[in-house]
């Protein structure tokens, strides 16, 4: 009994001596002789004096061009909290427990960050940087599709989602289980994630419809319009969803920073009805000029589009230019205004494209770029916010020297994700900056990974993010499923003269680019 007893003892006392071993390895203790460098260490992702959202993942970065073997990183919110992380590898992975303390204790402040490295036997102190904690919340979750840079290997594609408070990130649909074919568009009624919408192209081709509980698998190409819907906008009253029905082509060249160009050759904007599952439209949206992209306003009364004069499919495409126009609405009767012309691109010298409403009603991101509409394989582009009262524009200090696109508000519409090739020109990654309520825009920062080296080996494009309060709850099992059954046809509105449509009186096969990244 004796000898149980010692061995148990025994037993306790080693495995005190082990934990405490570990705790005393793991004590970080800052060197108190050190040379204080004037500059701020070189971090990636670039993670230094920007505004963050207190519900964001850990920032995880690296230090870049530094060969030291042992690293220090301290972060405080001066006077409440702080902790101390350490490598021997560059790379800096913070305990999510511990920044979500100092997330919560500098909410509406800021928290500093001290960086110290050995290389020899001297230690470096870098230059103290700050950043600030916003007082508003990001929204949980984003959603978007995943598609290679080349266009050998499109086939594998798939719409995604990425928790924003973790590095969570989970299919919603591939397309191994739809035919390799293409799928895009993916969107959400008011930012919920079970009200969605997400174009098939190539068999099985259709429109998964998710509402009110039920997946539906749409064919929205009549008789009377020229294609199925392409880019849709979803109406705050949850009921329609304004898509612009498409004829595309696509050119591509041997040589120059722009290898592909996207253009129309004909386009319009109709408006799905989903109680009544028809397509309606207006003779002020469907006239011979080129109307696409709509883009709801927050309280649904106005429709946000560009339109271009038309032009023949031997014009020079660098000639094509977009203006930005909005059309009153009243969706309660059905009825249209006129439209009104907000910003011409013969004013700005650039195509205007990508009108985006802010949740406020008091902005309007867009881009711009030297021509055409679909600006993500063109380095000119940048993003740009008017002010719909003032309709006074300005470039947004986020831009960079090549691709901004593909930009979306949260729900708050204090925050601007955008899509940018800054990093390496190929491919397109997830950035976000802080737009406070008078329209200032802080510094973006990149999406965080669990591995802040992650993007040096990630050879996939992120494609059209969108913000949704939650994730989707609908099994990738029950859309494929759905994609399978018979098509539910919309019907044209009969109370429309046809030829008001620029489109054809047949159903034309949507020819939407189905490789673009």
């Amino acid at each position: 009994m004796k000898t149980k007893k010692y061995i148990l003892l025994s037993s306790a006392i080693g495995a005190f001596l082990i934990l405490t071993i570990i705790f005393l390895m793991n004590i970080i203790v800052l060197p108190k002789n050190y040379e204080q460098a004037q500059n701020n260490p070189a971090l990636f992702p670039d993670y230094k004096e920007i505004t963050v959202p207190p519900n964001i993942a850990p920032l995880n970065f690296c230090i870049e061009n530094d060969s030291s073997k042992k690293q220090i990183a301290v972060f405080s919110v001066p006077g409440q909290y702080s902790f101390k992380v350490k490598s021997r590898n560059q790379k800096f992975n913070i305990a999510a427990r511990k920044w979500k303390k100092l997330l919560k204790a500098g909410k509406g402040k800021s928290y500093t960050v001290e960086i110290y490295t050995k290389s020899e036997k001297e230690w470096i102190k870098y230059k103290t940087f700050e950043n600030r904690v916003a007082e508003e919340v990001i929204d949980s979750y984003i959603s978007f599709r995943h598609i290679n840079a080349g266009y050998i290997l499109w086939e594998k594609m798939g719409i995604y989602q990425r928790n924003l408070e973790s590095f969570r990130k989970t299919p919603v649909l591939l397309n191994d289980r739809t035919n390799t074919n293409c799928m895009n568009c993916h969107t959400f009624g008011n930012y919920n994630p079970n009200e969605m919408m997400i174009h098939l192209r190539r068999p099985p081709s259709g429109t998964l419809l998710c509402t009110n509980g039920e997946t539906r698998f749409l064919n929205t190409a009549t008789d009377y319009t020229m294609s199925a819907g392409v880019y849709p906008s979803w109406h705050p009253n949850r009921n329609l969803i304004a898509y612009s029905v498409n004829r595309i082509a696509q050119k591509f060249h041997s040589a120059g920073e722009k290898l592909i160009n996207v253009y129309d050759m004909a386009s319009d904007i109709v408006v799905y009805d989903i109680k009544k599952n028809m397509i309606t439209t207006t003779p002020a949206l469907s006239t011979k000029s080129l109307e696409n992209l709509p883009a709801w306003s927050p309280c649904g009364n106005y429709l946000y589009y560009i339109s271009s004069p038309p032009y023949s499919a031997e014009a020079n495409a660098k000639n094509v230019k977009y203006d930005m126009l909005r059309i009153k609405y009243n969706a309660a009767e059905n009825k249209w205004g006129t439209p009104d012309t907000l910003l011409r691109s013969s004013d700005t010298g650039l195509s205007i494209t990508y009108p985006a409403p802010s949740p406020d009603g008091k902005f309007l991101s867009f881009c711009m770029a030297t021509y055409g509409y679909f600006t993500i394989h063109n380095p000119t582009t940048d993003v740009y916010l008017l002010d719909l009262e003032t309709k006074e524009y300005s470039k947004l200090p986020v831009n960079s020297n090549h691709v901004e696109s593909f930009h979306a508000w949260s729900s708050n519409g204090r925050w601007l994700m955008f899509v940018s090739k800054r990093l390496d020109k190929l491919y397109s990654r997830v950035y976000f900056a802080h737009i406070d309520k008078n329209g200032k825009a802080s510094k973006p920062f990149l999406l965080p990974q669990k591995d802040p080296g992650f993007y040096s080996t990630f050879t996939i494009n992120y494609n059209r993010p969108v913000f949704m309060k939650d994730k989707v709850r609908i099994k990738a099992g029950t859309l494929s499923k759905t994609a399978t059954e018979k098509h539910v046809q919309a019907k044209f509105d009969p109370n429309i003269d046809v030829n008001a449509l620029s489109g054809a009186t047949q159903i034309v096969r949507d020819v939407h680019t189905e490789h673009t990244n």
